[in-house]
């Protein structure tokens, strides 16, 4: 029976053929999204679900949005927004400066006690008679003043002055916010003018303020200095970043070595810790230990806690910077009655996705190799507020229930396909090795018939 090596080939190839014939879906798990509002682009929140779906090695680079024919969109971190501008308005009386002498130009100190609030102090041989002519406002905090303007209830003379105003934060370094302004109060019996207020804009946040008289004379000693009213605004990306932390709550998971520990339900970027005692009455320093995912743990915060009278025992630390983690233990320096009670805050990225093509759109993640490419979202979003708003915000697309893709598989090391090519080529060589003896027999026998018969 003949062996035709094409046929061989053919074969060899079959389970390659049928491997490459196979559609590879790259993604785990997949999300609809909810777009049922018209905008220009949509805000997706990754949640908790989202990470549990995503490659922990990915950093979810992994995660993409999809259009209806199954086509990748335009998809990025959104951008993070300016800090938010919060208006500002307090009244404080201006504090009057004493006039050195001028053989001791020393003898008045400005400074700050603890609190930050001013302390002006003069010793006796550098007291005068004059009248001050620069006053100092405590604005509370940092704030982008807009204007000063005196209180009229709180004057008790008719004047005309022109006036210069500096800020500073630390009462040493000052910036001019504006100068020669003029102020005026005049109470006739046939007319009133009244000129009280200073426009004097800041382009920094600043605490402290200092008013300079510039011309004329005015009498705002100490004890009759009238009261000003400072509006504005401010920001505060601290508290801001606060007000906007989700709170989970990790589900504890036995002891480990004396340790309480604790399971998120998947690696997330961490802000804050808030411990709880158990009830009664107890004082404990405890130490917060993440996983960092390496078989290694380290800590991350300590924490003291006292709970006296069945009140109290709480305590929170913030994190600088998020720290990523899934599984938490708390360790105790005394022996705790019980587990304590933990919470964990975090902040939820926001991504921004432009929605080319049709609807419905589905977020996909969950990939061992597919990676999401680069988009100019920035500069998407930059046009659209140009034609829009500065403070304009794409609208919110919520995630629905979390559905197999590819499923778990998708996550794994794709199977390499078994090499037949060193087979083929020993079964090629092995034919041919059995060709080249077949014909050297054949040659062999050919040339014993051949032999003359003695």
């Amino acid at each position: 029976m003949r062996l035709d090596v094409r046929w061989i080939g053919l074969a060899l190839m079959l389970p390659v053929a049928a491997a490459q014939a196979d559609t590879n879906v790259e993604y785990a798990y997949a999300f609809p999204l909810d777009t049922k509002t018209t905008s220009e682009a949509y805000r997706v929140v990754l949640g908790p679900q989202v990470y549990a779906a995503a490659s922990q090695t990915a950093h979810l680079h992994d995660v993409i949005v999809v259009n209806a024919a199954g086509k990748p969109v335009p998809f990025a971190p959104m951008p993070p927004s300016p800090p938010a501008k919060h208006d500002f308005e307090t009244t404080a009386r201006l504090l009057p400066v004493p006039v050195a002498t001028a053989n001791n130009s020393d003898s008045v100190k400005v400074e700050r006690n603890a609190n930050g609030g001013i302390v002006i102090s003069q010793d006796d041989r550098g007291a005068t008679a004059q009248h001050p002519d620069s006053w100092l406002i405590d604005a509370g905090r940092a704030a982008n003043i807009d204007s000063i303007e005196l209180d009229p209830s709180t004057l008790q003379e008719d004047f005309q002055i022109h006036v210069t105003v500096e800020g500073s934060n630390d009462l040493r370094q000052w910036s001019m916010l504006a100068s020669d302004v003029g102020l005026t109060r005049v109470h006739g019996d046939q007319d009133q003018v009244e000129q009280l207020k200073i426009d004097a804009t800041s382009s920094e946040p600043e605490r402290y303020f200092r008013v300079h008289l510039s011309d004329g004379q005015v009498d705002w000693g100490a004890g009759h200095a009238p009261t000003v009213k400072l509006v504005g605004s401010y920001t505060d990306a601290v508290a801001d970043r606060a007000s906007q932390l989700q709170w989970l709550e990790p589900k504890q998971n036995g002891q480990v070595s004396g340790d309480y520990v604790y399971e998120l339900p998947a690696e997330l970027p961490l802000i804050s810790f808030k411990l709880t005692l158990p009830a009664g009455n107890n004082a404990a320093t405890v130490h917060v230990i993440q996983d960092n995912g390496d078989q290694t743990w380290s800590e991350v915060t300590s924490l003291n806690l006292v709970r006296t009278g069945g009140k109290g025992g709480e305590d929170t630390a913030n994190m600088d910077q998020p720290s990523s983690t899934r599984r938490i233990r708390v360790h105790s320096d005394t022996p705790l009655s019980g587990a304590p009670a933990l919470s964990v805050g975090w902040l939820p990225p926001q991504y921004v996705f432009i929605p080319e093509g049709n609807a419905p759109f589905r977020l996909l993640a969950g990939s061992y190799s597919a990676r999401r490419g680069e988009y100019p979202v920035d500069e998407a979003l930059s046009r659209l507020r140009s034609t829009n708003s500065d403070d304009w915000q794409p609208a919110l697309a919520e995630l629905g229930a979390r559905a197999d893709e590819a499923g778990p598989s998708a996550l794994e090391a794709p199977k390499v396909p078994y090499d037949w090519t060193k087979p083929l080529l020993w079964v090629v060589l092995a034919l041919g090795a059995l060709g080249v003896a077949a014909m050297a027999f054949s040659l062999l026998r050919q040339g014993q018939r051949d032999e003359p018969k003695s």
